[in-house]
């Protein structure tokens, strides 16, 4: 609840379903991300038809996909963000299938609905502002971050067994240990801060090491408040990550600030001044393994539906 009694609208409403029922941050196997940056006097027209593509995609494919429309606040006006949550990457391209030629060469997003609005989706996005991002879990055992016991763990460290090695990739809820009942998400966030950092190479497992804890910290800490999951990106600069950082709202941000302030020996910024890196390698911080300059914040909030 807010300040006032009322409370921040989430992105569950646009699916119509109980938040069982659809796929989110913490239930998904990878989540497609586009951004588009709204033509000037396109406004209406554009989150007109951002809602009737994810309807579209919640109520048609829902067996495959949830899609959640948000939009950026305190970063570019009038940008739109479509996350698409699938439990695997083998359902995204069933539904592109599903979608004949049309979704084959231009995504999930085009298809029916876009044929329907003919020039009027062509012109309701700045020409090349439209762009995605494939975001998966991150899971043990990748980037050499496995250890000894997970390395002898088939599941983690996949061994030949005549057949190319497979890699399962668990959904972000596996990331933490509070339960799903108190965890926020795609679907019950009011707010969601999109961190995006990318780590030095030479230090790649150290690095993953430190987000997972940092973010687990962050969630046996925060009261519920906020729930931090991180994620890879596959397809676009090496050692990129995404931690999404789900919110109550945006006064949870002082929860988040009184965590990173609290001086005592058991608070969750002691994190950041340890050595995570060894002796042998020359020891260091968090600040030897994020590339300076990288780090770069965004706030989103749900599109409400009218």
């Amino acid at each position: 609840m807010t300040a006032s009694g009322t409370s921040v609208p989430s992105a569950l409403h646009q699916a119509g379903l109980p938040v069982e029922s659809v796929l989110h941050s913490a239930s998904a196997g990878v989540i497609v991300e586009r951004v588009g940056q709204i033509a000037p006097g396109r406004a209406d027209a554009a989150r007109a038809v951002a809602r009737e593509l994810a309807e579209y995609i919640n109520t048609k494919h829902g067996q495959l996909a949830t899609a959640f429309v948000y939009e950026e606040t305190f970063g570019t006006k009038d940008r739109l963000h479509w996350l698409l949550h699938f439990r695997s990457l083998t359902d995204y391209e069933a539904l592109l299938h599903m979608g004949g030629p049309t979704d084959l060469r231009n995504g999930v997003f085009g298809g029916a609905v876009a044929e329907r609005h003919g020039d009027a989706w062509n012109e309701a996005f700045v020409p090349g502002s439209v762009q995605e991002t494939v975001l998966l879990p991150h899971r043990w055992g990748i980037f050499g971050t496995a250890t000894e016991t997970m390395a002898q763990d088939p599941s983690m460290s996949p061994i030949s067994d005549g057949t190319p090695p497979r890699f399962l990739v668990q959904p972000a809820q596996q990331q933490t240990a509070t339960p799903p009942e108190r965890t926020l998400n795609t679907a019950t966030a009011g707010v969601i801060m999109r961190r995006t950092v990318d780590f030095n190479y030479a230090f790649r497992a150290e690095a993953r090491v430190f987000a997972r804890t940092i973010a687990e910290t962050v969630n046996l800490n925060a009261d519920g408040q906020a729930t931090v999951l991180l994620f890879e990106e596959p397809f676009g600069p090496m050692d990129r990550v995404h931690f999404l950082i789900h919110m109550k709202s945006l006064g949870s941000l002082y929860t988040l600030m009184g965590l990173d302030a609290r001086t005592d020996p058991q608070a969750p910024r002691a994190g950041y001044i340890q050595d995570w890196i060894s002796a042998d390698r020359g020891g260091g911080s968090w600040d030897r393994i994020i590339v300076q300059g990288s780090t770069r914040d965004s706030a989103l909030t749900p599109q409400l539906w009218r």
